[in-house]
């Protein structure tokens, strides 16, 4: 079947990113939708139009040194320590050509390029109690993360209900005189990166859309399989099956049509055009 023109974009950017982790033996997975989509699609989700890698802490840190320096001109790599009006945590590597509208946020910052995602994967404490107030901690610096931008919130998204009542609690106060967003960032960081992931029973990326669901034992992950994926081959999960089963239930199962939900819409093949 024929690549829509942003599944194109995300595929190119992402074969450059693998390019440069296979050329400086540095370890990465596909995550989420991406490993859903070479299970199930043997590529892109149809409806989907991102791309997630994760990758543990010590390569993900090695790669935001080196790929700036390495990736095509028309590539860049963005995140919230070298642009400070940028929204997320996580990392994204753009392709400044391409200009999507996220759909998720509501203002004029739904301007953006096309762009894949990149995730640190990181440990978490092995003692069950503590994982239990680790979670708890960064979801609450998470949520004033999001809150710091409540006009971007993406407030149609699936919560669960400690969630949506924080969320509640919070938007009564006015975060924006207590802290931001990038205060927050860094609190989160630095909780993440403390983490060892060597030593951790339970890994993952606890940044995912998924959350908790994200964290999964370390030997599920294992050093990673090859799978198909539209003309490539991504490196993803060992055992892929638990962990899909983990964060999506019975995988395998289409989603209803309601419930398939995209992230951009494509404005233009080139920056600047109206």
């Amino acid at each position: 079947m024929e690549l829509n023109p942003l599944h194109k974009v995300d595929l190119e950017i992402v074969k450059e990113v693998i390019k440069i982790c296979e050329e400086n033996n540095l370890s990465y997975y596909a995550l989420g939708g991406t490993m859903l989509g070479a299970i199930r699609h043997k590529g892109f989700i149809p409806w989907d139009d991102d791309i997630d890698l994760g990758m543990p802490r010590n390569d993900y840190e090695k790669f935001l040194e080196i790929a700036p320096s390495l990736l095509s001109s028309h590539l860049k790599v963005v995140n919230y320590k070298n642009t400070p009006e940028y929204h997320y945590y996580i990392t994204r590597v753009l392709d400044t050509t391409t200009r999507v509208i996220e759909d998720r946020i509501g203002n004029e910052n739904k301007y953006t390029n096309a762009s894949i995602d990149i995730f640190p994967i990181d440990g978490t404490p092995n003692n069950i109690v503590l994982r239990k107030i680790y979670y708890l901690r960064v979801m609450y610096h998470r949520a004033l993360m999001s809150l710091c931008y409540k006009d971007s919130i993406d407030r149609k998204r699936k919560r669960n209900f400690l969630e949506k009542v924080l969320l509640a609690i919070l938007e009564l106060i006015p975060i924006e005189k207590m802290t931001t967003p990038n205060k927050q960032k860094e609190k989160i960081d630095r909780m993440l990166s403390k983490q060892d992931i060597v030593k951790s029973n339970f890994i993952g990326n606890i940044m995912g859309a998924y959350r908790t669901r994200e964290i999964v034992p370390k030997e599920w992950y294992g050093k990673g399989t090859k799978y198909p994926f539209e003309d490539i081959e991504l490196v993803g999960l060992d055992n892929y099956d638990e962990y899909l089963k983990f964060t999506y239930g019975d995988y395998m199962k289409l989603p209803t049509e309601d419930n398939r939900k995209t992230h951009f819409s494509l404005v233009s093949d080139e920056v600047g055009d109206d």
